[in-house]
């Protein structure tokens, strides 16, 4: 399940590492790259439940980033539908209960979600950026802020304030929370507790790893998922 404004590509850096014997389905949820936001009028949970049953079969395991991490949350924690019977959350967001909804942490997201957005530029474009004029790079970057918006912004940030209302205790299967040191979105403090409201879960640390940790360092990721789905559903066919 691909963050806001990525898309289901974003995972071919890391299935290049995983076993060959998973069949992977990587899913373009509405919340891709440049979509127009008009889903919002559904809850990501509901949505990725309708995005889950068109597959042929449950998934034995998910994983899920940033976004889509918090809607696979949703969707653990109610009953509509199949989401495997373990799940990997990378670099999810969280406000822990103790966090205020003010305009304080407003202002403080909206300017975290512009970097988040130029970031996630320079990390897709990889390194064509450095043979590309840093003032090319900074109006690409403008403009893609300008394009996602005030409502992908929004977007994000309802899930940010909803995350601390999430049903965690009704989840029983087994978590990996995913975090990393540098990034702004999910501090090592907020993953502890997150990891904390959550029963079933185990966290994993990178001090290394940012919000884009499955795109700059696919290899160590997917080693890190391996050893999580190898400790609790084993491959498919029951080898290790």
């Amino acid at each position: 399940m691909h963050g806001l404004e990525a898309s289901w590509d974003s995972w071919l850096p890391v299935s290049e590492f995983l076993d060959p014997r998973w069949r992977l389905l990587a899913l373009d949820l509405p919340w891709r790259a440049g979509n127009d936001y008009a889903w919002r009028g559904r809850s990501p949970g509901r949505l990725l439940a309708d995005a889950l049953a068109e597959a042929d079969e449950p998934p034995a395991a998910v994983v899920a980033h940033s976004f889509g991490a918090n809607a696979t949350l949703e969707l653990l924690g109610s009953s509509r539908g199949a989401a495997g019977r373990a799940a990997a959350m990378l670099c999810p967001l969280y406000r822990p209960p103790k966090v205020a909804v003010t305009w304080e942490v407003f202002d403080r997201s909206r300017r975290a979600f512009d970097r988040h957005v130029r970031h996630g530029l320079l990390v897709r474009l990889g390194e064509r950026a450095a043979a590309l004029d840093p003032e090319i790079v900074e109006t690409m970057a403008d403009r893609a802020v300008d394009r996602v918006g005030p409502t992908g912004f929004l977007a994000v940030f309802q899930q940010f304030v909803d995350s601390t209302l999430l049903p965690l205790d009704r989840i029983g299967v087994p978590l990996s929370i995913v975090a990393g040191g540098n990034d702004p979105t999910l501090s090592v403090r907020a993953a502890r507790e997150l990891a904390d409201a959550l029963p079933t879960s185990t966290l994993d640390i990178d001090q290394d790893y940012d919000h884009f940790c499955h795109v700059k360092w696919p290899e160590r990721v997917a080693t890190g998922l391996t050893k999580f789905l190898d400790a609790h559903i084993g491959l498919p066919d029951g080898g290790r």
